[in-house]
């Protein structure tokens, strides 16, 4: 029991104490159930690499959850297989490419809204900013309102918070109960009519649309699933970077001149502003916690792991590992400069294997531009304390204050 309410008070300074302690292999309980933590790139790479033949999703991605339980996120097997192709055309980089006018467009609309010198929550703006990004990116040039951002926003968030808590939680009562259910149902309810208000009459060429099964229910499970999971994730590794930016004004300085380029960023073009993207993503991985189940037992190396156990991999653990990085806890992104790359599956922000994020590039191309289009037109001043909270992505556990004022 001690290790459950160590786990449950700081579960990333509890990580660190069984890595420091036992090595990158740990094998421990909490309550009834034995958990190993794998924070090495041999067991991380077969762990990850084998999903589909060992492997399956661990708790807290239920496919009975009647919200996006037939979506990429939570579908295993064939299912999974069939979704994983029909979406996949849409993430080529092609595809993403001819989407950039449109995130361009987005980027304008939101600049509007912003008021000079206004103190904002850093992390709260900037996840508008992604879910706009989200929604043009599912159902085209449809006329998304800011009313509807702060509607889908408001419900995905009270949503976020209750699966974490449910994740966490000894006692889960069925969706199907009702009477122990009623907030989730109402705030789904919401999410699912203001998401319809939204479909399009016409599938839009270049978007994630053509892709949707034909099934409503189906398709209405893989459309929240990558409304959620996209712009979620990308929206707190913009308010991180952003932040690090404003604490770190000769990086700045980097970005601010390749930001007045007129092409569309890369990280040809771009090389500053694609290492901030990936220290970013190093320092503050979104997700910041994978699990797994075994399908059977199986063995890897020296551990051999059984049905009922529960494998944790933390890519923000492993981002962290002085035996993976130089200065892991430094903001140093010319470590990305040049020919230099990190040890095979000890970087993994977007997850690895058959299950890495099917949305990567449209991420990180969303990240460069709106980094780059910020940094061009904004002074961004941060203050404030900063320290990470480990919910279902991870987030700020005190608002990001900030003041933004025109750059001259």
């Amino acid at each position: 029991m001690n290790q459950l309410r160590a786990f449950h008070r700081d579960p990333l300074a509890f990580f660190q104490s069984l890595v420091g302690t036992h090595g990158h292999r740990v094998r421990f309980r909490m309550g009834l159930w034995t958990f190993y933590l794998l924070n090495d790139p041999v067991s991380v790479h077969f762990v990850l690499s084998h999903h589909t033949r060992h492997f399956r999703k661990g708790p807290g991605l239920e496919d009975s959850n009647p919200l996006t339980g037939q979506g990429l996120l939570t579908q295993e097997g064939e299912g999974w297989v069939q979704q994983r192709r029909r979406l996949a055309p849409a993430f080529r980089r092609e595809n993403v490419d001819a989407m950039i006018p449109w995130l361009d467009q987005v980027f304008d609309e939101f600049q509007s809204t912003l008021v000079p010198g206004q103190l904002i929550d850093l992390e709260s703006t900037m996840l508008h900013l992604s879910l706009l990004m989200a929604l043009r990116t599912v159902f085209g040039d449809s006329q998304v309102t800011l009313s509807d951002v702060h509607a889908i926003g408001d419900n995905v968030q009270w949503l976020m918070t209750h699966f974490y808590h449910r994740s966490r939680s000894i006692w889960r009562f069925p969706y199907s109960f009702p009477a122990f259910n009623r907030r989730y149902h109402a705030h789904a309810r919401k999410l699912r009519e203001a998401i319809h208000r939204l479909a399009p009459e016409t599938r839009p060429y270049a978007t994630v649309w053509p892709g949707l099964a034909a099934d409503p229910i189906r398709r209405d499970h893989e459309m929240l699933t990558l409304v959620i999971a996209g712009y979620e994730t990308t929206g707190h590794a913009m308010a991180w970077a952003l932040d690090l930016l404003s604490r770190h004004p000769d990086i700045a300085e980097h970005v601010i001149n390749e930001s007045y380029q007129s092409q569309a960023p890369d990280p040809t073009t771009h090389p500053w502003t694609h290492s901030v993207v990936n220290e970013t993503l190093r320092l503050y991985p979104s997700v910041w916690l994978l699990s797994r189940r075994p399908l059977a037992s199986v063995t890897v190396d020296d551990i051999h792991f059984n049905p009922e156990d529960i494998i944790l991999i933390s890519p923000w653990l492993l981002h962290h590992a002085a035996d993976w990085f130089d200065e892991p806890s430094t903001f140093r992104p010319q470590r990305w400069m040049g020919d230099w790359k990190p040890i095979p599956y000890t970087y993994i922000p977007f997850g690895a294997g058959p299950r890495v994020c099917i949305g990567q590039h449209l991420a990180l191309k969303e990240m460069l531009l709106a980094l780059s289009r910020f940094m061009a037109r904004f002074d961004v001043a941060v203050s404030g304390p900063r320290a990470v909270y480990p919910g279902l992505t991870l987030n700020a556990r005190y608002p990001l204050w900030a003041t933004i004022r025109p750059r001259t």
